[in-house]
């Protein structure tokens, strides 16, 4: 199959889209993936790799910042990669097509260190399911994981058993991985995803529901014991038609909008009571 020219001012704004989103994110998730045969890999999400033998890698990554309980997506787009077109000769950028998986994750920068899960000064915890269940006891859990991919234009899903995914500071660098298939680590003898079914040349995202991070770091809404349906005026026993002056309907000539009256006060002798004008606009 012979391969196209792509617009390589496209890829850098999308490059650069993602990398001031990841800037702004304190616990940054985003998608790890590498395709059967290394024909293409993305480690994090600065959108950009240059592999040992000068191959180039670009995509734009999905990001999220991952600080408290909820549902979130992380995904990989646009991908790219450098190869030589089989008419011309020339070096190009082409869209690859992945297939399979070598490693396969979720990983959100720090969230184990704040979230106090790290595993790096835990000597017993020896497997990623040793890891998974110390921070299980610490109250985190991982649910509803899907995994959609595209491919010519066409959305399937990737079934998943969330039974055998694996999470926790698996690597104990202080990161919270979320595992579903890594070739070099525990979820190789027994994969949540089916290799075979990964297969596209758009993008492929995974969502997952996240809870515990409110519980330990408090980052839940607050409870408030103000009401809020209290009356924001003191009541007022004076009559609603007290006089004003001004002219609060002229138009403004700066601002092309209706101006504001002065408020007026009225001074009234009766019982010592001042009744005072309400401002009106």
């Amino acid at each position: 199959m012979k391969l196209r020219k792509i617009m390589a001012g496209v890829v850098a704004t999308s490059i650069a889209a993602t990398m001031a989103v990841a800037a702004s994110a304190e616990n940054t998730a985003f998608l790890m993936y590498v395709a059967g045969g290394w024909s293409f890999s993305c480690f994090d999400y600065t959108g950009h790799a240059e592999d040992s033998d000068g191959t180039i890698k670009e995509w734009n990554a999905t990001t999220v910042d991952v600080s408290k309980d909820g549902t979130y997506t992380v995904a990989i787009s646009d991908l790219q990669r450098s190869g030589i077109d089989e008419e011309s000769g020339d070096e190009i950028m082409y869209a690859p097509v992945c297939e399979g998986a070598v490693v396969f994750n979720v990983d959100i920068d720090g969230l184990a260190d704040a979230l106090g899960v790290a595993t790096k000064d835990v000597d017993d915890l020896k497997t990623g399911a040793d890891k998974m269940n110390y921070a299980k006891e610490k109250g985190i859990n991982v649910t509803d994981v899907k995994i959609t991919q595209v491919k010519d234009g066409e959305t399937t899903e990737v079934a998943v058993d969330s039974s055998k995914i694996l999470f926790g500071d698996i690597e104990g660098n202080g990161k919270l991985r979320i595992e579903l298939y890594n070739e070099y680590g525990d979820t190789k003898a027994d994969p949540s995803v089916n290799l075979s079914d990964i297969y596209f040349n758009e993008s492929l995202s995974v969502t997952f529901t996240i809870t515990g991070i409110d519980a330990i770091l408090g980052t839940g809404e607050e409870p408030t014991d103000e009401p809020t349906d209290e009356p924001t005026d003191e009541p007022t026993d004076e009559p609603t038609d007290a006089p004003t002056t001004g002219d609060s309907t002229k138009p403004s000539t700066d601002t092309g909008v209706e101006g504001i009256a002065a408020v007026a006060a009225v001074a009234v002798l009766a019982a010592g009571a001042v009744v005072v004008a309400k401002k009106r606009k």
